[in-house]
């Protein structure tokens, strides 16, 4: 009787079990198109990062190229004729101070006639100290009427020739001086050595030219302005210039804008400026280069670039409104590093995709994570 009682709780509690194992797939079956959709809601929302629109002062430029120049070139020529260069001390590339000796020439001759020169005056100051003696005595007999006037004209003409004599000599001694000190060449000013035509041995002309020097270090950039911009470029306005500094990067240069051209050219109808480079740049001559001349200022609706799809030939951003990518057109305008200006399209204040961007379409449902902070790892 007890075998019976416990096979029948056995056979209870197998379907007992059977039962709560087919309400619980029961329950499974029923939630499982929940599921399905939750996944399918999170499927069709886009991650993306966004950005707000903002409104910045921006520079306003005119840009422009042209070739970086000397800014003032001295032309340092020979003085004597006839000598030969003795010692050469400089080269292409090199930096003078102002009184560097540059060139010297053989001076054997100049010295030996500096010599003549002071001899040659001391002889006719001796002449002169006796002609006016003689002439004070002979006054002083003409007072006492033992002396004719013909003898007294004679002594003091004796003396005027002394003296002019003497003046003579004086003045031969400072050329003799001066040709002396032209035979040592000198820097006229501070500055960078740009070209060197003499050489050990060679006897210049005198006003040949032996070297030319780059004034001060100092370069500018001259560039053609279009005659429509002209009449907004003024003196002392800044500029910037963009140079090659190494083989993948740039630097850019300040300057200040120095003169600008009175008349256009007749052909391209452009006139000249002339911005003066800050400091002493390390730039060659000739370099030709490209940049910009700042006029002011300007407000400038911004994003990064990065937020800009281009699609078809056209630009466009995704603008948000309620988890909701609106597709624009925009306008672009100035950049600056990573920012670029927008002139139409969108406003200040405007969520604007900027990671993600490319995967949208007007109208997707996306899900905004948070960006990332600059500089942040």
């Amino acid at each position: 009787m007890a075998f019976i009682h416990r096979n029948f709780n056995d056979r209870y509690q197998l379907k007992r079990f059977v039962v709560e194992l087919i309400f619980i797939f029961g329950l499974l079956f029923m939630a499982s198109p929940l599921f399905a959709l939750a996944d399918e809601s999170a499927a069709s929302h886009t991650q993306v990062t966004t950005i707000i629109a903002k409104q910045s002062d921006w520079p306003i430029s005119i840009p422009a190229q042209g070739e970086v120049l000397p800014w003032e070139v001295a032309i340092i020529s020979a003085k004597t004729n006839g000598i030969s260069a003795t010692e050469v001390k400089v080269v292409e590339g090199d930096s003078v101070r102002k009184g560097q000796v540059l060139t010297r020439f053989d001076d054997r001759l100049l010295k030996a006639e500096l010599a003549q020169a002071k001899a040659n005056l001391a002889f006719a100051d001796s002449n002169f100290q006796l002609a006016n003696t003689n002439l004070k005595r002979f006054d002083q007999l003409k007072l006492k009427q033992t002396l004719s006037e013909q003898e007294f004209d004679q002594v003091r003409t004796q003396a005027s020739t002394a003296a002019a004599t003497r003046d003579q000599a004086a003045a031969a001694l400072a050329l003799a001086e001066v040709r002396l000190a032209d035979a040592t060449v000198t820097a006229p000013d501070d500055g960078k050595i740009l070209e060197r035509t003499i050489e050990l041995g060679k006897v210049p002309a005198a006003g040949e030219s032996m070297f030319r020097l780059l004034r001060k270090h100092k370069l500018e950039w001259v560039v053609q302005i279009d005659a429509a911009d002209l009449a907004r470029v003024k003196p002392a306005m800044n500029a910037q210039i963009n140079v090659a500094n190494g083989q993948t990067s740039s630097k850019t240069v300040p300057g200040k804008v120095r003169s600008i051209s009175p008349q256009l050219t007749s052909n391209s109808r452009l006139a000249k400026v002339r911005v003066v480079l800050d400091g002493e740049p390390d730039i060659a001559v000739n370099t030709y280069a490209d940049g910009k001349i700042l006029i002011g200022n300007a407000p400038a609706l911004t994003v990064p670039s990065a937020s800009l799809v281009i699609k078809d030939g056209k630009t466009w951003v995704f603008r948000i409104k309620n988890n909701v990518a609106e597709q624009v057109l925009v306008n672009i305008g100035r950049r600056q590093q990573n920012d670029i200006e927008i002139l139409s399209g969108i406003s200040a204040g405007d969520t604007v995709v900027l990671e993600g961007a490319g995967f949208l379409n007007d109208g997707d449902k996306v899900s905004v994570k948070t960006a990332s902070a600059p500089g942040a790892k």
